[in-house]
């Protein structure tokens, strides 16, 4: 599962140990016209390569292993919604890249 709470996405441990392994940080990048958001490891340069990214700490949120990202200059900026939710999303384990619809 994936939720924005309290302007954090908040990342499920099982998607994070599939997407993440041992990653400290991730990168991403916000396409507004899509109103998604791609994240990727931070060992993945292919994807920096392709996209103009920012980084971010993946901070542990829980006992459980389950992991959050700020969000809340993006939110701001960005004038989006930042009421607390599920968010729906994609997690392709091929590429190792975490599609958010926000």
């Amino acid at each position: 599962m994936v939720r924005l709470l309290n302007k954090h996405i908040i990342i499920d441990v099982v998607i994070v140990e599939k997407l993440f392994p041992n990653a400290a940080q991730v990168c991403w990048v916000y396409y507004s016209s899509k109103k998604t958001i791609l994240i990727a490891s931070q060992f993945d340069d292919h994807f920096k390569s392709l996209h103009k990214t920012s980084m971010s700490m993946l901070k542990y949120k829980n006992k459980v292993g389950d992991r959050s990202i700020s969000l809340e200059e993006l939110l701001i900026d960005n004038k989006l919604d930042d009421i607390d939710r599920t968010l729906e999303y994609t997690a392709d384990q091929n590429i190792k890249i975490l599609s958010i619809f926000i």
